[in-house]
């Protein structure tokens, strides 16, 4: 194997495909990457058995192969190296990568390409089409309420109706949905998909925001397709919960508050909660305003006034201020509307009056 490519295409694929490489796993080579080159284009995939992620690049090729090479170092050999071309060669006495660019020369141990679980294919049995801009700004507003360290609770639900993909992340304290049109109908389908596997996928996304994503459902798996690059994730098993019995059905009280002031308020008051480890925040809404503070008897007191527009009683509710402030910092209205009914009851925010492609639900802290 023998080739010539460029230096900032080759390192921003790795970067990308560092996330898919194995920490110590019983087969050694999914510590590397898998590189084949042939027809002057060199593939490049990382593989640890949960995501798994394959993209090419052009290169000018003389001789056709096929290595493993240890992830880490090749990363910061090819990082270091000062030209903006890099010739790569197999040295088969020595069974190391030769790499060099202008005067700087290394070489890298390999492995049989033979050793290395190859990112699978398969056929399409279940496949969403959907914009790439549309796919990541799903994955930014829900994401953030999945719970990291919960078996089922990581990951992030998709379901497909219709020309409708809807993706859900749920705590159980919070639950945020979102919602946009597929390019073409599909299938019913359900199934969950980690969010760190999907925020890590959405990395490797191009900046065309309308280049087209494909997903495809296996049943065990879900394949993402956009261009020459391909990304493979596993299914989580478990029983996610009703979303729709989350949303409350009936609310007494409808505010519209300033995004930004609200964000704001909640931000300079949180200096205050900031150690409290329920992150309890008072929200009162009374007539035009809002006030907004915490206490503490080791730091003190913290208290702000916004403007907003109410029907409905008066009412003071506390949450966790983080799962009031990660929604604000993602809606993209001016204003938001906030629903509520009681001190104890769940409330939702929307970016107005109705809408339906993102909801926001969250509980608030018990006194």
């Amino acid at each position: 194997m023998k080739f010539k490519c460029s230096k900032r295409d080759l390192q921003s694929v790795l970067f990308q495909e560092s996330k898919a490489l194995a920490i110590k796993p019983q087969n050694v080579a999914l510590e590397g990457f898998y590189l084949s080159a042939q027809d002057n284009e060199l593939e490049i995939q990382a593989n640890n058995l949960s995501l798994g992620m394959v993209a090419t690049i052009p290169v000018q090729m003389e001789d056709a192969g096929e290595i493993v090479v240890l992830g880490k170092k090749f990363i910061d050999i090819v990082k270091s190296l000062p030209g903006d071309d890099i010739s790569i060669s197999v040295n088969e006495n020595g069974g190391c990568l030769d790499i060099s660019s202008g005067r700087s020369v290394y070489s890298i141990r390999t492995m049989p390409a033979a050793e290395f679980i190859r990112v699978p294919r398969h056929e399409v049995a279940n496949r969403i089409k959907i914009k790439a801009g549309v796919f990541k700004n799903l994955i930014k507003r829900t994401s953030f309420a999945c719970a990291p360290d919960h078996e089922v609770y990581r990951g992030c639900l998709f379901e497909t109706k219709g020309d409708q993909l809807t993706v859900v992340a749920t705590n159980m304290h919070r639950i945020a949905i979102a919602r946009d049109v597929l390019h073409e109908p599909t299938d019913e389908l359900r199934f969950l998909v980690s969010a760190d596997s999907l925020r890590n996928i959405v990395e490797m996304f191009p900046e065309d925001e309308d280049a087209q994503v494909e997903i495809n459902y296996t049943g065990k798996s879900v394949e993402f397709t956009i261009g020459k690059i391909f990304v493979t994730g596993r299914i989580i098993d478990g029983m996610f919960p009703d979303y729709n019995k989350v949303i409350p059905s009936s609310s007494e009280i409808f505010v519209d508050v300033s995004v930004a002031e609200m964000r704001e308020a909640i931000d300079r008051v949180s200096i205050i909660s900031r150690e409290d480890p329920s992150k309890k925040m008072s929200f009162v809404f009374s007539g035009e305003e809002l006030k907004i503070y915490a206490d503490s008897p080791e730091f003190g007191a913290g208290e702000e006034v916004i403007d907003m527009t109410k029907q409905g009683n008066d009412l003071e509710i506390a949450f966790n201020y983080t799962y009031i402030a990660d929604a604000l910092k993602i809606l993209n209205s001016l204003t938001c509307r906030i629903a509520l009914k009681g001190d104890l009851d769940p409330i939702d925010i929307r970016e107005h009056e109705g809408a339906t492609d993102y909801i926001y639900v969250v509980t608030p802290v018990r006194p």
